[in-house]
């Protein structure tokens, strides 16, 4: 294992602990402080809205968006954000 290796281990274990403190908590380490700050919002929202379980599924996300950049309904193929086709091009003549 190289050092950049242990050190991106060490910074998703960090991440990983601080989002079991709070919602967010993994892009308060990232050093997002906008999204955390929206995933602590909606992650309390959900908790006192779902209990527990809406407070987990929050947090996954939170974790997820913070070290892999995508979602996690993205990672699970629910909810795939589409590009509309580009039309093909012209044929030129030479």
């Amino acid at each position: 294992m190289t050092n950049a290796d242990e050190r991106q281990t060490l910074t998703t274990a960090a991440e990983f602990a601080a989002e079991t403190l709070v919602p967010g908590g993994a892009n308060i380490v990232k050093g997002d402080l906008k999204n955390a700050g929206i995933y602590a919002a909606i992650g309390l929202a959900a908790r006192f809205t779902f209990g527990l379980p809406g407070l987990l599924l929050v947090s996954a996300d939170s974790f997820t968006k913070a070290t892999t950049g995508r979602r996690i309904t993205e990672h699970l193929g629910l909810w795939q954000h589409e590009t509309p086709a580009q039309p093909p091009a012209a044929p030129t003549n030479h």
